[in-house]
């Protein structure tokens, strides 16, 4: 039987669809079909297409890195308009291709599986599962002894614990890292995830006469809102910088950027805004002493782009710090951070030990619904106390020691960059307590521990390489009296 399953995997079709799915077309192809069925309000249709283009890369690919485009960006067919609470899906018919849909990608997951041996390796050890583990079981105690314990705090728990660990080991375990060319494939994953959202904010402002007067109330785009997007689209501004570090002509990669920042800033999220503005003017000044291919291009774009933008800020100038004014009020008192902690603290110092639960905020009447404190450090001292909170600094030191757990590599320093952007967005929001973005959290883990393992391994061969072709005894030199006799000569 696997003799069968061989021939068919190593045919003609099956070579062809592991190049594909292999290649920046993939990633393409799925957020092509992301922007054409949310546009047009058919999920139904986006599941079905994106099931044809999952199969075959869960039947054909040996490198379990190709399912990063489907984990990243399957949610976004699904739209304001079509999400479950509104009835949508209240027909047999979307039930039975749903249902038909779910069968075939399970059918072949559990091929890939067993066929390839995913099954021996998927849930080994790796240098951060003792961490996560710790995470998910205070998460799991928060609240003990609280009122507000309750299983609904235990199921956000789980799925918190889902999301960050299922696809590190998945893709860590199971994948094949090829450095450069893996970095590059996530990089093209995030850059066309962007541009889906991008096509998503275009359309709610369009369908809204382009009113910016308040765009808060209709960016609704069914799988997040206007902040939730925008930390999205943050995360593909770090790895499109890394595009335009590693190509000669990687300056093209400013349309990408622009398209990105342009992006976040009619969302009008503040907290995406205050790391991508500083964070994109950081890294694009280091770039100008680091970047060696490609330099004069770089130049030019680099010039052309800083002075576009101080041209705009001098035609704009009274509507920009007007704006810049009115944003950083409402970073203070508008958005409600700061009297959702000091109504957290009051209730936390009644519970400092496990905190108030991860499910308390629901009680708390600020018109907040929702889990988080807007701040990871605070969540989890709030929510899981003292014992949480520990257990939270522990895993980022982990995370820190694993970037540095080996020679830095550029691969690394990006992806590195890419999971700091999340992390210090997520200290005036949601993000690290919020499944959907712990899935990218989760795929930029793996592709840090697997270029950690992949540059050990390169130096470890290096060192035996050197070791062998030194002499390992004193009995390889030549006779002493050899060496007398050419001493005389």
């Amino acid at each position: 039987m696997k003799e069968k399953f061989q021939k068919i995997v190593e045919s003609r079709i099956g070579v062809k669809a592991d190049k594909l799915c292999n290649s920046l077309w993939y990633p393409i192809a799925v957020g092509a079909v992301c922007i054409f069925c949310h546009s047009l309000n058919i999920p139904v249709i986006g599941a079905l297409l994106l099931t044809v283009l999952l199969v075959p890369a869960l039947l054909f690919c040996k490198n379990s890195y190709v399912l990063a485009p489907i984990m990243a960006m399957s949610g976004f067919v699904l739209s304001a308009e079509t999400k479950p609470n509104t009835g949508y899906f209240n027909s047999p018919l979307k039930i039975v291709g749903l249902c038909f849909a779910l069968a075939f990608i399970l059918t072949a997951l559990v091929f890939n599986i067993i066929y390839y041996g995913r099954w021996k390796a998927i849930f080994k050890r790796a240098y951060l599962t003792v961490s996560i583990a710790i995470v998910t079981g205070v998460l799991l105690a928060s609240g003990l002894g609280s009122p507000w314990m309750s299983w609904s705090g235990v199921g956000m728990s789980m799925a918190i614990a889902v999301a960050m660990f299922l696809p590190y080991v998945f893709l860590l375990n199971c994948g094949v890292y090829q450095g450069r060319k893996t970095v590059e494939y996530f990089a093209w994953t995030m850059i066309s995830a962007a541009v889906v959202i991008f096509a998503a904010v275009f359309k709610q402002y369009a369908l809204n006469g382009f009113d910016m007067s308040d765009p808060k109330s209709f960016l609704q785009f069914g799988y997040a809102i206007s902040n939730s997007a925008a930390a999205i689209v943050l995360l593909a501004v770090p790895l499109t910088f890394y595009m335009i570090h590693v190509y000669d002509r990687g300056y093209l990669f400013f349309i990408a950027l622009a398209v990105e920042l342009l992006t976040i800033l009619f969302t009008f999220s503040r907290a995406s805004l205050v790391v991508a503005v500083p964070g994109t003017a950081i890294v694009s000044v280091a770039m100008c002493f680091k970047k060696k291919n490609g330099r004069l291009g770089y130049y030019i774009a680099f010039g052309v782009s800083c002075a576009l933008a101080l041209a705009l800020m001098i035609v704009f100038r009274e509507k920009i710090f007007g704006a810049i004014k009115s944003f950083f009020n409402g970073m203070g008192s508008g958005s409600g951070r700061i009297q959702l902690w000091k109504e957290g603290f009051e209730e936390w110092r009644s519970y400092p030990v496990f905190g108030v639960g991860i499910w308390y905020l629901p009680q708390v009447n600020i018109g907040h619904h929702y889990h988080s404190y807007h701040c990871t450090p605070i969540t989890f001292l709030y929510c899981t106390g003292a014992v949480g909170l520990l257990g939270y600094l522990y895993h980022r030191y982990r995370t820190v020691r694993l970037v540095f757990g080996a020679r830095l590599t550029t691969e690394r320093i990006f992806v590195a960059l890419t999971v700091l952007a999340l992390i210090c967005n997520s200290l005036l929001d949601i993000y690290m307590t919020e499944p959907l973005h712990l899935v990218y959290y989760s795929i930029l883990l793996a592709l840090a521990e697997s270029d950690v393992r992949a540059v050990k391994a390169a130096d470890k061969e290096k060192e035996t390489a050197v070791a062998e072709e030194q002499p390992s005894d004193v009995s390889d030199a030549p006779p002493l009296e050899i060496q007398q006799d050419r001493t005389v000569v």
